[in-house]
């Protein structure tokens, strides 16, 4: 017989405030059912509850416009530049706590976050250390909530995430590994500023079926597009897809690679073209 969980030993298996299971409860998203004048949750459908929010963030569908994002990014924009860490750290948990998908928080909170922090460096409004360090707040933040991308079930291939020679900034790229990684694949992060022999040597030791590229600095060598799809053709004929704020669509597309506008259509675009096994 299936074990029965009360709804805050579901919540607490949940990582969320009762109020936010229990609204899930109210919402007909988590199944439950009354005993004894108590709310109970069996333990298989929690399970496939979690894993349906686990495959949500990998293409999110929980609706963002449910949480106020550009008062929330306001509010960790300014946690960022002053350098409050944990402040924006706990920030963040209680979106989550409050029902938005880690996923979304990524798309609408994260990311926004630091292109406003980016913009202020560019306007002389934030020093290149104030940057730094509002980089590294959100990748501690990004790491606290690697869990919900654990990936399920068997693989669906092999990825590697990293950012072309010369573009420093990698979390454009840690976010793609996280959204792929919650999709199933296996996932190799390479990080930012990888030299394309490096990558070369990489892929003749280790089979890949993509190799995704974050471009965040304007103004890249349109010569790269090529060496990458080269490069990624000297193993087992990576697919090469290419997104960010500095990719170039046109010259991505010239090189034989696949240009991505949208982060969250990644894993979906994946499986139109056939790259996932």
């Amino acid at each position: 017989m299936d074990r029965l969980l009360t709804l805050q030993e579901a919540a607490d298996g949940l990582k969320v405030h009762y109020m936010t299971a229990y609204r899930w409860v109210r919402k007909g998203e988590l199944p439950a059912f009354k005993t004894g004048g108590r709310l109970r949750v069996r333990v298989n459908d929690l399970a496939d509850f979690m894993a349906q929010r686990r495959v949500d963030v990998a293409t999110p569908s929980w609706d963002p416009r449910r949480t106020d994002w550009p008062l929330h990014v306001d509010r960790l924009v300014a946690l960022l530049l002053t350098g409050r860490g944990v402040d924006a750290g706990s920030m963040v948990r209680k979106v989550v706590a409050d029902g938005a998908a880690a996923g979304d928080v990524y798309l609408h909170l994260i990311a926004p976050a630091l292109h406003h922090v980016g913009e202020a460096w560019a306007n002389g409004e934030a020093t290149i250390a104030d940057e730094h360090r509002a980089t590294e707040i959100a990748a501690a933040i990004m790491a606290r909530l690697g869990d919900h991308f654990r990936r399920r079930g068997p693989s669906r291939g092999t990825a590697i995430t990293m950012t072309p020679p010369g573009d420093q900034h990698a979390l454009g790229s840690a976010m793609a590994a996280d959204f792929l990684r919650a999709a199933s694949y296996d996932v190799h992060h390479l990080g930012a500023n990888v030299p394309l022999d490096d990558l070369r040597v990489f892929l003749q030791v280790v089979p890949t079926d993509v190799v995704c590229v974050s471009i965040t600095n304007p103004g890249l060598d349109p010569g790269v597009y090529p060496e990458l799809v080269s490069a990624a053709g000297e193993g087992d004929g990576a697919m090469v897809v290419v997104g960010g704020q500095g990719a170039d669509a046109a010259a991505a597309g010239a090189a034989g690679a696949v240009y991505l506008e949208r982060l969250q259509d990644l894993t979906q675009r994946l499986d139109q073209l056939g790259h996932a096994v």
